[in-house]
């Protein structure tokens, strides 16, 4: 009986002592996110030093941002549990040197399908739940 107890306890304190972010796959849940983010990751690549802000309005069902040169604005809907964002529209300049992420988030977005979020955390996953976007809330959207 003393055994029972001391892993009832043990597992007790283990699971009060979690403290990891609620995290939510349903992309519902997209539509109460609002704010800045971080972009972190890019097809798996850590981009963290490029400092790209982008922002995200849950209500309008929109991203936005600016990765490099151009500004650009991608909408998105929810059907039956699958996110699907349409290509994004933005600006097309040319700026010598700083298009490189921007042709690569240009292709990537319309490909999102699901979603993983946490409090701090959003990441965008294809239809293979791929990760193509790691996102991080900012400071500023606290």
């Amino acid at each position: 009986m003393k055994k029972i107890l001391f892993i009832f306890s043990v597992f007790l304190m283990i699971s009060c002592g979690n403290s990891e972010d609620k995290i939510s796959e349903d992309p519902a849940d997209l539509k109460s996110l609002n704010g800045n983010y971080e972009l972190l990751e890019l097809d798996g690549e850590d981009i963290s030093a490029q400092g790209f802000i982008l922002n995200f309005n849950g209500t309008e069902q929109r991203l936005s941002g600016k990765t490099g040169c151009n500004n650009f604005v991608a909408t998105y809907k929810i059907e039956d549990s699958i996110v699907k964002f349409n290509p994004p529209l933005g600006t097309k300049m040319y700026c010598e040197g700083q298009m490189e992420y921007e042709e690569i988030l240009n292709e990537l977005i319309p490909e999102i399908r699901n979603v993983r979020i946490s409090d701090k955390d959003l990441i965008f996953l294809s239809g293979e739940n791929q990760e193509l976007l790691n996102l991080q809330k900012t400071e500023d959207s606290e």
